[in-house]
């Protein structure tokens, strides 16, 4: 593999964590009941974080010189629009599992390949993102509370 390769396997990490569900969730405003609106600031927080992470990936190849594509949100992403934070947590998490696998594996492919900086610097942001994950289970829980007291 060659640099460029690498260049490339970091590149589309980056589209996919530009372009992730929850970067158009934060974007989207969804809807959010009065008693659940401090959820609506987390997902936000946790987007800003993840667009940390997009900026040191974007520097680093900046710094490779790498040109650099942002991507595009998915069409799919559309139908989810004007729906309630509770109907599309689920999804949510489980794109966002779909971005630490990304990274996971292209971590592998990385050290397979001898980048050591590149991936370094993606292990330091995949934890980053499985924190986010985790606190996406949280949001989820949260967000079942008040449905499951109004079942009640």
């Amino acid at each position: 593999m060659t640099c460029q390769d690498n260049e490339i396997l970091l590149n589309n990490v980056l589209i996919q964590m530009t372009r992730s569900f929850l970067q158009y969730v934060a974007e989207s405003w969804p809807w959010v009941s009065t008693e659940t609106a401090s959820v609506e600031s987390q997902v936000r927080v946790l987007a800003a974080r993840q667009r940390q992470d997009v900026s040191e990936l974007a520097a680093f190849l900046v710094r490779r010189e790498h040109f650099i594509d942002f991507g595009s949100f998915p069409t799919e992403y559309t139908d989810q629009q004007f729906l309630s934070l509770q109907a599309i947590i689920g999804r949510m998490k489980a794109s966002h599992q779909l971005v630490c696998n990304r990274i996971a594996n292209t971590v592998t492919s990385l050290r397979t390949a001898g980048d050591a900086e590149g991936s370094q610097l993606l292990g330091t942001l995949e934890i980053h993102e499985r924190d986010i994950l985790k606190a996406l289970g949280e949001i989820e829980q949260e967000l079942s509370k008040p449905a499951a007291v109004a079942s009640a």
